[in-house]
């Protein structure tokens, strides 16, 4: 399968998506348009798909520890670490569900950069709301997964960032920023690892050469180091209350692609 990208093409699209995934300003949306000024076309959601791999391996580097005792946990049958297993478990299921049942839909909106700045100004409405919420809760319950699940549904749409939908979810039902941030990178796992999972097997079937998996290997490479300093960032961002600030950037980059896209 030829992925119609040099090594250097890659290396930038997979420091966009380190960045933009944990950023609350959308990988799949900067990625989209980072292909259209390129002047690059991958053919399909592929290399989209693989490089998130790179920021999986960057959540699972940042909370290991977190991960580990969670598995220990629910082996040896700790209450919290099973309701926060079983949490993620529920909070997977929306994006897992429309993923799977509209991907050729969703596709369609990756080719129209036009629609990807118009869901970047929608991002930027969310993010700037979080201002008039309060928060004081560290435990996430049953119905703060449910909504933050769909939170990250709505986010498969390109120009949706997953972590501001889900962030902000959280924020809105009362986490504290550190809790929603922490949920929203656990809740990504499960999602990139099933994708990443069905576009390895895709390409195995098409009979990919080293030649067209060296991009990919170069993208998940650049979006796992980027990814790993902008987990580290945001976190230190939302400790201090301070996820609105993304929001003018979304509306920037947003009116700015709509002019240039619609001209």
């Amino acid at each position: 399968m030829d992925l119609g990208l040099s090594w250097i093409e890659a290396a930038l699209l997979g420091l966009v998506q380190g960045l933009a995934e944990f950023l609350p300003i959308s990988s799949s949306g900067h990625l989209a348009l980072g292909q259209v000024l390129l002047g690059v076309e991958t053919g399909d959601l592929t290399f989209v798909v693989i490089v998130h791999f790179g920021t999986l391996l960057a959540v699972v580097t940042e909370f290991r520890h977190l991960l580990w005792r969670l598995f220990a946990g629910f082996l040896s049958g700790d209450g919290e670490s099973r309701r926060m297993v079983l949490h993620l478990m529920i909070g997977t299921l929306p994006a897992g569900l429309i993923g799977v049942l509209f991907e050729d839909t969703i596709s369609q909106f990756f080719d129209s950069p036009v629609y990807v700045c118009v869901f970047l100004v929608l991002t930027g409405c969310v993010l700037f709301s979080t201002r008039f919420r309060s928060s004081s809760r560290t435990d996430v319950r049953l119905h703060d997964a449910i909504i933050i699940g769909f939170a990250q549904a709505a986010a498969i749409l390109p120009g949706i960032s997953r972590s501001g939908m889900t962030i902000s979810a959280g924020l809105w039902k009362g986490l504290e920023g550190k809790e929603a941030a922490q949920f929203s990178f656990l809740l990504s796992l499960p999602i990139i690892a099933g994708a990443t999972v069905l576009k390895v097997k895709d390409l195995v079937e098409a009979g990919g050469t080293a030649e067209s998996a060296l991009p990919l290997v170069v993208g998940v490479l650049v979006a796992y180091l980027s990814g790993v300093f902008a987990i580290r960032w945001l976190m230190s961002i939302v400790a201090r209350r301070g996820i609105e600030r993304f929001s003018y950037y979304c509306w920037a980059v947003g009116a700015v692609g709509f002019i240039l896209f619609r001209a």
